[in-house]
């Protein structure tokens, strides 16, 4: 029986999932908004979304076990569009955040979920309305390549009966250490 443990250990040891007490990731990819328009007489007033967006963030994640972490981030977008004839055609959207992770770890490819609390400061353009509290969902893959790195792809949705609404897709790289 021991033998066979110890001729199965190199194959768990390869089958190990990452787990660290610290993670940092950087991510970029496209952002869009959608924000209220002015309202016309007694109609809805219409959503306004830019023509196109880019984001880039930096998170941070530290494990409070296998499956649970602490995650805090900090994302900028840029939008085009979306204006009228007086306003700047550019626009910006500052994201603020910390939350939970939870990882559903199934070995080489990690796909998790997060939630947490923010705040997004936006100004030009359309979404020129200062600062408002969020509430931030989102979820993605990590495809681990070694115990200390992985890639992957994020999605983001900052939001919270506000007038602006924060939607980001993207990839990211992360970098883990301090193993449990």
């Amino acid at each position: 029986m021991t033998q066979r443990a110890l001729l199965a250990l190199p194959a768990i040891l390869a089958s190990t999932t990452a787990h660290a007490d610290s993670a940092l990731s950087a991510g970029a990819g496209w952002a869009t908004f959608s924000t209220p328009g002015k309202k016309m007489g007694s109609m809805q007033p219409p959503a306004i979304t830019p023509d196109i967006g880019g984001t880039l963030g930096a998170m941070y994640e530290h494990d409070l076990g296998t499956d649970v972490s602490l995650r805090g981030e900090l994302v900028g977008n840029t939008f085009h569009g979306g204006n009228t004839g007086k306003q700047s055609a550019e626009s910006y959207a500052g994201l603020v955040d910390v939350g939970v992770l939870f990882k559903f770890d199934v070995l080489k490819c990690v796909p998790y979920g997060f939630a947490g609390v923010g705040g997004i400061l936006a100004s030009g353009g359309p979404i020129d309305q200062g600062s408002e509290f969020v509430v931030v969902l989102g979820g993605g893959l990590d495809v681990l390549t070694s115990r200390k790195t992985s890639w992957g792809v994020e999605a983001r949705l900052a939001s919270f009966g506000g007038a602006t609404t924060l939607f980001t897709l993207g990839g990211r790289a992360t970098w883990r250490w301090g193993y449990l």
